[in-house]
């Protein structure tokens, strides 16, 4: 149970080690992609605290406010929005990080209750994030799961499961890294 809570958390930069513990530990598609989510929410959050982070005041009487869960920063969304307006992520991170917002509100809507990665909008989504792309694209199609007895079944989801959430903790990992090494615009 204690991973399941953790799961609903937030992951606090910079520790990318508890990213790969949380998510290895997950154990339906739901945790996995509520994982991704927090830990890219962190590195988007992070990130726009640093581009306003010369100026103490301004972070605390002007951006914490701002970034407040009701505030106009609360959402990654516009957030990130923010960052690609100021070209401090390229277009190619925010699609991703959008894909992951956009598969965490449907996981919502089906009460997080997908516990595999074989349903069609999931697989979908994934296919389209381009950091997956790169480092191992998404296969699967349900012929080839036709005609498995229960037990293959099972073994074959096992191994299918592992292998998409080994292929998003990568892919996370690299967006991650990408949004920790850009530079904040300094006007000075």
């Amino acid at each position: 149970m204690m991973v399941q809570s953790r799961l609903n958390e937030s992951i606090h930069l910079p520790n990318e080690n508890e990213l790969l513990e949380v998510i290895s530990q997950a154990d339906n598609a739901s945790s996995v992609i509520n994982a991704a989510y927090h830990a890219l929410d962190d590195a988007v959050g992070a990130l726009t605290q640093r581009l306003f982070a010369h100026n103490d005041c301004a972070i605390q009487f002007v951006v914490d406010p701002l970034m407040s869960n009701d505030g106009p920063l609360g959402d990654m969304i516009v957030r990130s929005k923010l960052l690609l307006g100021l070209g401090m992520i390229p277009k190619e991170n925010y699609e991703d990080i959008e894909c992951f917002v956009r598969l965490k509100d449907w996981l919502e809507k089906q009460e997080n209750k997908v516990i595999d990665f074989t349903q069609p909008v999931l697989l979908t989504e994934l296919r389209t994030v381009q950091a997956i792309k790169r480092c191992m694209p998404i296969e699967y199609d349900p012929s080839m799961i036709s005609g498995l007895s229960d037990s293959m079944l099972k073994m074959f989801i096992e191994r299918h499961n592992q292998k998409v959430k080994s292929t998003i903790v990568i892919a996370i990992t690299d967006i991650v890294s990408q949004l920790r090494s850009t530079e904040p615009y300094n006007p000075s």
